[in-house]
């Protein structure tokens, strides 16, 4: 059994993820079959199939499987495209809708007004024209179905309303036809098609962004047998086995294990953790996190989909092909209401031809069954309050990129935070400065600062801060080790780093903050104590959350103590720390099992995987990582946003609710 991603061509709805899913697991040795809209992507199980089986499948659907050899032709970009005929069919069908206008001096003449809808419906229409063919070749109806026949008779009826009036014109008069129905409806088809394509392109950009963290290329270590020494090769060509060298400041190409040198790793867009985490021989090591310190050299263990960066994108991925509840009811609507409409126009046309005796009677009855119950409201209700919502939630502070998890948060039973970069700043500050020799606190921040002028570490950035900046001062003999450095400043020679790297006695050290000491030669001269500060209004905010029905909690892979201490300080009882992503994904597991409707607020890639699983997923300002799983991004500090957005929810699903009843 082997598991194989193809692109896909020609969806362009979630009913088309179903067709295409049908059709691959109808092929005999199909496993199984999963579907990405917004990847355009199917990711295959199967056992003794060929792919030309598999193509030819999905090409019997009304699809294209693009399989591994097969040249594409190359194409425009597909929402340009799409902007560029959602844009013409709305310049053209402005004039035939203000032309309906009674008052106006003046209205199009018939030619005129049969040239415009013609562009609209025939032209910048044509897709949809096109899908209803290729859904009736299969034998089967959608929303484009109904679109196509409904455009299509009114622009027809309008045509014989012209030929072969009803009662006679007025020559020099100007008729007002039926022409605007069917260019206002594949315009307004087409505007709701364009913001669906653009949320689907900006989900598979994010996705793509974070398979981006590694780096394109390694430096690789050839065995001595080929000649030894270093070069740079793309990633893709390394294999397991491979030894890479990775320096300071560089992030690491490949999950592996450290086999030579010492060095801090800063994982905290992985794990939560604030601060860098020692890493040495035999100690592994994940693709995409930055090495601080020295050069360390790893053994590739993982490449390809089997990295940690790769599987989290994939789950990611598979979250993001699930459908939303409401986009759910739509299909269940649009299943039995496309051929019902349809059954009706027949049969309305039947019965006036057969009491009427003449079909040109029997006609306008029927089309009109066609247009008025044209699904507007199908097509447009979720695409257009998405539309809405985007607007009025970015105004408040929050994007909406997924309208399922923007429903989901009107209805959530619990919310859960990550600490490190959500609740927290995520940037180590100096809390106090402990003196403990003959040196001022500002000498010691002083001298520090000076020591780590060039470093990127996070406590380095910390002290930095803190330190006068009109006291810096040259650094000589400058060396870094793990744990620490060391050099001379205004002539004296003095070491900085953790208590064990000093190895000399300190007072008792202050809980839940990390500690960084300052000694001259052997003498500790003080002490500078550094926390993650928490952001400024989250406590209020928390508060209004919990007054709202809803059930906090606090889930980090930050160690026990500093969780301990931001849970009780914001009086959580429900908090967990050292969690993986798989940890954070069990909890969360664990919630819905007991039928909740749960959420999470999150910063990094160590969220992306429950922000995809949770039913709505918030990332904080500024967390890039963590936008390819999240639904919802808050674009400005705070939490307040989540608050409105919540109220703006609810009564958006409201008005999508009543729009699809309404059909």
């Amino acid at each position: 059994m082997k598991t194989v991603t193809f692109p896909v061509r020609g969806m362009t709805c979630a009913s088309c993820v179903n067709h295409v899913e049908k059709a691959l697991k109808g092929v005999a040795g199909v496993q199984d079959a999963t579907v990405n809209l917004a990847m355009e992507e199917a990711r295959v199980s199967y056992d003794g199939v060929s792919e030309e089986a598999l193509s030819r499948a999905v090409s019997a659907a009304g699809y294209a499987l693009v399989t591994e050899g097969a040249v594409e032709t190359p194409v425009d970009d597909p929402l340009i495209e799409l902007r560029l005929r959602m844009t013409l069919a709305v310049v053209l069908a402005a004039p035939l809708l203000v032309d309906m206008l009674p008052w106006l001096p003046f209205h199009l003449s018939p030619w005129l007004q049969l040239g415009l809808s013609m562009a609209v419906v025939f032209y910048a229409g044509r897709g949809i024209f096109a899908g209803a063919f290729a859904q009736a070749a299969q034998g089967r109806t959608s929303l484009d179905t109904l679109v196509a026949l409904g455009a299509f008779t009114a622009w027809a009826f309008g045509l014989a309303e012209w030929v072969w009036p009803a009662q006679p014109l007025d020559p020099g008069l100007a008729r007002h036809l039926s022409f605007e129905t069917a260019a206002g409806l594949v315009a307004f088809l087409l505007v709701g098609r364009y913001l669906e394509a653009k949320a689907r392109t900006r989900a598979a950009e994010s996705l793509r962004g974070l398979l981006r963290l590694a780096p394109p290329t390694a430096t690789w270590l050839p065995p001595a047998e080929i000649g030894g020494g270093e070069k740079e090769v793309p990633v893709g060509d390394l294999n397991i086995g491979d030894l890479v060298r990775v320096k300071p400041g560089m992030a690491i190409p490949a999950d592996g294990t450290v086999v030579e040198g010492y060095a801090e790793i800063q994982t905290t867009l992985f794990n939560g953790e604030p601060l860098p985490v020692p890493k040495g021989p035999g100690d592994p090591v994940i693709a995409g996190t930055l090495v601080h310190g020295t050069p360390i050299t790893v053994r590739v263990e993982a490449t390809g989909r089997n990295t940690f960066l790769s599987r989290m994108a994939s789950v990611v991925a598979q979250a993001q092909a699930s459908r939303p509840p409401l986009q759910d009811l739509a299909d269940k609507v649009s299943a039995v209401f496309v051929p019902t409409i349809l059954v009706l126009a027949l049969l309305t046309l039947a019965g006036w031809w057969f009491t009427k005796g003449s079909f040109a009677e029997a006609w306008r009855p029927a089309v009109t069954v066609l247009v008025v119950a044209c699904p507007c409201a199908l097509g447009l209700a979720t695409p257009l309050a998405m539309s809405m919502a985007l607007g009025t939630a970015a105004r408040r502070g929050m994007v909406v990129k997924d309208l399922a998890s923007f429903e989901a948060l009107g209805r959530l039973t619990d919310l859960a935070f990550d600490k490190t970069g959500t609740i927290t700043k995520g940037q180590p500050v100096v809390q106090q400065v402990q003196v403990l020799g003959d040196m001022s606190e500002e000498d010691i921040l002083a001298i520090a600062g000076a020591l780590e002028q060039d470093s990127v570490h996070p406590i380095a950035r910390g002290i930095r801060n803190a330190a006068p900046r009109h006291s810096r001062s040259e650094v000589y003999e400058f060396k870094t080790q793990a744990g620490g450095l060391s050099g001379k400043v205004r002539g004296r020679h003095y070491r900085l780093g953790s208590v064990d790297f000093l190895g000399i006695e300190t007072p008792p050290l202050r809980e839940g903050t990390t500690v960084v000491g300052l000694a001259e030669d052997e003498k500790l001269q003080g002490l500078i104590h550094l926390a993650d500060e928490r952001r400024p209004d989250v406590l209020l905010v928390l508060r209004a959350l919990e007054n709202d029905d809803l059930t906090l909690h606090l889930w980090s892979g930050d160690r026990e103590e500093p969780v301990k201490a931001t849970a009780e300080a914001m009086s959580l009882k429900g908090w967990k720390s050292g969690c993986s992503p798989e940890g954070k994904s069990e909890a969360l597991k664990a919630l819905k099992a007991e039928g909740k409707v749960v959420g999470f607020v999150g910063d990094g890639v160590n969220d992306a995987m429950v922000l995809a699983k949770s039913d709505c997923g918030i990332a904080v300002k500024g967390a890039e990582t963590a936008r390819s799983a999240a639904g919802l991004h808050l674009v400005r500090d705070g939490f307040e946003p989540i608050l409105i957005a919540r109220r703006l929810s609810r009564r958006t699903a409201l008005v999508i609710r009543e729009s699809l009843l309404r059909s």
